[in-house]
């Protein structure tokens, strides 16, 4: 049973960073608001910060440790390293020779036949060219050098991005959709967030590597779990365990050895393959999780420092301070309360989000084809928003 307990650990253990991650990457999603998810988010970015550091001001104990954690998590987390790139890239390619050497040579079996070799190579040769373009690829950082066509790409909305603003660490304009990245210590144009698992910033020229890479490991780990399930039922079938049957006392009959038991005994034979198993079970819920969550906000038009910024703009809407402004030409801007008498522009309040246009968004099946292809100028459809 050692195996077996190893890599139920190891599954607790992935689940369980599995859900911090889903909390605190969609805590703060409108669809989530006033549920458990939403108050969990709260709880890990805000009341156990808070309790942590009042706890520290009380001791020197603490503030000593807390001084060392600090310098960890910047080591960690404040720069760039390929720390979690070496134990992604390790753990991946120890659980494809744990495959080879254990399941591979079961495969075909009664339940999957020799063609599936094909999808298997298929499937695995695009995701890890594709994760390999999305940590080497050029995320779209701005550079004195190519500063003016990455502001000339996307026009400001003046509720979102504002014109005429510089980066006060990279001292360059700051173009519409970028944000600065202080991993990176950089501005990249359309940031998504910054990936500790690429060590690299996704943006708009590698997000469509990004993409790929989630749709592919979404598929890797599903596809490798039911290959691993009919690799377990052939180890099954072979010993017999299909068949067993063991006495029953209080029935005073034999009685056949359920699956749940049966295959228990093969993880208990296998360590290395329960881990594996129970690894891929663990990731493929969260791992589709997350996809569907990346082409959902793709196919809406915003990244996820968007949708930040868009929760931001949903609260100033309810505070009554989001105006549609001007006439020939119209856009959105937030005045607030105290400044609202002394401004005499023709405007209209703003009474709900949905009323506020989001001129990035081109239509699912556009936005998509942008990420997918993204050109090297400003397309048509945009500049006339200028």
């Amino acid at each position: 049973a050692i195996g077996l307990a190893t890599a139920t650990c190891i599954g607790v253990a992935i689940a369980a960073f599995a859900a911090w991650v889903f909390v605190l990457v969609l805590g703060r999603n409108g669809m989530f608001k006033g549920t458990a998810v939403e108050r969990a988010r709260a709880f890990v970015d805000d009341d156990l910060p808070a309790a942590v550091a009042r706890w520290m001001e009380r001791s020197a104990v603490a503030r000593c440790v807390a001084g060392c954690a600090e310098s960890v998590w910047q080591r960690l987390f404040g720069r760039r390293t390929a720390v979690f790139q070496t134990i992604a890239v390790g753990l991946y390619w120890a659980g494809l020779a744990v495959f080879a050497v254990q399941a591979a040579p079961l495969i075909p079996n009664r339940y999957v036949g020799r063609w599936h070799w094909v999808p298997i190579l298929a499937t695995l040769g695009v995701n890890m060219a594709s994760y390999a373009a999305a940590c080497v690829a050029d995320p779209g950082v701005v550079t004195p050098a190519n500063e003016d066509s990455a502001v000339d790409a996307f026009p400001y909305d003046r509720l979102l991005y504002f014109p005429n603003k510089a980066c006060r660490t990279c001292h360059t304009r700051k173009p519409a959709r970028s944000k600065h990245c202080s991993v990176c210590g950089c501005c990249v144009q359309m940031l998504d967030h910054h990936c500790i698992w690429l060590n690299n910033c996704v943006g708009l020229r590698n997000v469509r590597w990004f993409l790929t890479f989630l749709a592919s490991f979404a598929v890797v780990c599903t596809y490798g779990t039911y290959l691993l399930g009919s690799v377990l039922l052939e180890v099954r079938a072979q010993r017999g365990l299909d068949r067993m049957t063991v006495w029953d006392d209080d029935l005073g009959r034999a009685e056949q050895v359920s699956l749940t038991t049966s295959l228990l005994c093969v993880l208990d034979d296998s360590p290395l393959l329960a881990v594996v198993t129970v690894l891929l079970a663990v990731l493929t819920p969260a791992i589709a999780i997350f996809f569907v969550y990346q082409v959902r906000i793709s196919v809406c038009g915003y990244t996820t420092n968007e949708e930040t910024k868009w929760l931001n703009v949903a609260d100033a809407v309810a505070d009554g301070v989001v105006f549609e402004i001007g006439a020939a030409e119209l856009w959105y801007e937030v005045i607030e309360k105290d400044a609202q008498a002394s401004d005499t522009r023709p405007r209209r309040l703003v009474g709900a989000l949905a009323e506020v246009a989001n001129i990035y968004d081109r239509g699912a099946w556009a936005n998509l084809r942008f990420l997918l292809f993204p050109p090297l100028s400003a397309p048509a459809s945009d500049k006339k928003l200028e």
